[in-house]
């Protein structure tokens, strides 16, 4: 899903903005968060992230449009202290509650050394990279983690028990691409599940791992509540199942800055003068393809394929605004 498809046309990012924006205030947004939504999403369709981008749009909104999601949600920081807080989506969308979380987390960091902040009560929250790329910004190192309630099946392999969690590592460099890990923890097997373990169950068991880490920080830690317990603060917004865990810190308490970015820089470049992996054309780490796409593509335009493009006529044809192409 997030290759660049082989057919596209290009859509310039405003006028994607735009159209986004005008279909998230049909639904009752505010114009203000109907616009900070409509940057996030076209951000992540900028760094090539198709599958948690703009392509959204038709769910999201429906979701506002059922009542599943409240279109107007009042985030309330309710609990804070020097280097943590804690974050009330009141039934919105995630990439509300969550962004207050990081911008949190990240302050903190800058005060105090290290900061973090949950979220909860609120639906999905997009890509994790959305949220630990905003410490990169201070000079910090970020991580971000997600999930959403669910339960686990007895009939179900341990192996399989990963939930869809997402999760992102983002550190800062000088003037290489920062290096920004940004990926789901499950794992997209070609081969039916028993093929697939057979032939590399470590992958299956760090699949597992770094999965429960987002369901124990982004999920339980953050408020989450199981089926038989009900949720505190009350809800009346079905679709507010989630939650996030976010924390930065200050990487000039540990090192100079200047001294640390000369480093990793050196780093980044020596890495991406290694050989291709096989069947690539050129070395890179994570994050880097991402930050190239986004300079370029804020230039030209997002390559939008026919999936794409179908998504985008369904919610305007939903809600009745034109097309941004």
């Amino acid at each position: 899903m997030n290759v660049v498809p082989k057919e596209f046309i290009r859509v310039m990012p405003d006028a994607m903005r735009g159209f986004v924006s005008e279909a998230f205030q049909k639904a009752g947004t505010s114009e203000a968060d109907a616009a900070h939504i409509a940057h996030l999403l076209v951000l992540t369709d900028l760094r090539g992230v198709f599958s948690h981008g703009t392509r959204q749009t038709p769910g999201y909104v429906g979701m506002m449009l059922d009542g599943k999601v409240n279109p107007r949600p009042n985030v309330r920081c309710i609990d804070e202290s020097p280097t943590t807080a804690v974050y009330d989506g009141d039934g919105g969308m995630g990439h509300f509650a969550a962004y207050h979380a990081a911008k949190a987390a990240v302050k903190k960091a800058k005060e105090m050394g290290l900061g973090a902040a949950t979220s909860r009560n609120h639906f999905h929250f997009g890509s994790a990279g959305k949220y630990s790329r905003l410490a990169l910004e201070a000079d910090c190192a970020g991580f971000a983690v997600s999930c959403h309630r669910f339960r686990h099946s007895p009939d179900s392999p341990i192996a399989t028990a990963t939930g869809a969690s997402p999760m992102s590592f983002a550190i800062p460099a000088g003037n290489q691409p920062p290096i920004v890990v940004d990926m789901a923890t499950g794992i997209d097997a070609k081969l039916p599940f028993e093929q697939a373990f057979e032939q590399s169950p470590a992958a299956f068991f760090k699949m597992l791992g770094l999965s429960h880490v987002s369901h124990a920080l982004g999920g339980i830690m953050a408020g989450i509540w199981l089926f038989d317990k009900p949720p505190d603060p009350p809800t009346i917004w079905e679709g507010a199942n989630q939650g996030a865990f976010i924390t930065a810190f200050d990487i000039s308490r540990f090192r100079p800055i200047d001294e640390y970015k000369a480093e990793i820089d050196q780093h980044i470049h020596d890495a991406r003068q290694m050989q291709p992996a096989p069947g690539h054309d050129r070395s890179d780490l994570p994050g880097g393809l991402e930050w190239e796409r986004e300079r370029e593509w804020a230039e030209i335009g997002i390559p939008v394929g026919e999936e794409h493009q179908e998504q985008l006529k369904i919610i305007a044809e939903r809600v009745g605004i034109p097309l941004p192409f």
